[in-house]
């Protein structure tokens, strides 16, 4: 028997896709060693292992607050013909902030409206055409989604072990 210490890093490549606005809490999803794991310069457990995982809590993206994200955890690993129970500290990933595009939409819009309105009517027409194109920016925001954590299929995910692993060798 030999045991891999907690505190190993375990990278995965994912045979599934994975997406914060399809998955949800208690998905499975497989994949294999990107990279045997090795105590001591040996390999104990060759590289394209099959692992087992899931995803243990998934948010979707919201229309102007929270940001998407995705927890995953390893469940196990099969080797040489058995299933092996494994425990990881989940992997976090959380989607990037879409503030900067709100901001051009509505900033976009207001000065859209303030240069037709200003055609149409003068300095009065291009404040009113600010507002209205603003309000026009900000409902494009509301009804947009903002976006959400993906990865797709051979993703290469690195996970840390939470426990020991003993297997034999």
């Amino acid at each position: 028997m030999v045991t891999i210490p907690a505190g190993s890093e375990v990278t995965v490549i994912l045979s599934d896709s994975l997406n914060s606005g399809r998955n949800k809490a208690g998905d499975e999803f497989e994949g294999s060693l990107a990279a045997p794991i090795t105590r001591n310069g040996v390999t104990i457990i060759d590289r394209g292992t099959k692992v087992h995982g899931k995803v243990a809590d998934a948010e979707e993206s919201g229309r102007v607050k929270g940001l998407a994200s995705m927890r995953l955890i390893l469940t196990n690993l099969v080797h040489n013909g058995r299933t092996i129970p494994i425990v990881t500290k989940s992997y976090f990933a959380e989607a990037e902030s879409t503030k900067g595009r709100d901001t051009a939409v509505v900033g976009g819009g207001a000065g859209l409206g303030a240069v037709i309105g200003a055609i149409a009517g003068g300095k009065k027409g291009a404040a009113t055409g600010a507002v209205i194109g603003g309000a026009a920016g900000g409902g494009t925001v509301l009804a947009t989604k903002g976006k959400e954590v993906d990865f797709p299929a051979e993703s290469k995910i690195t996970f840390t072990l939470a426990d020991d692993l003993t297997v034999r060798h």
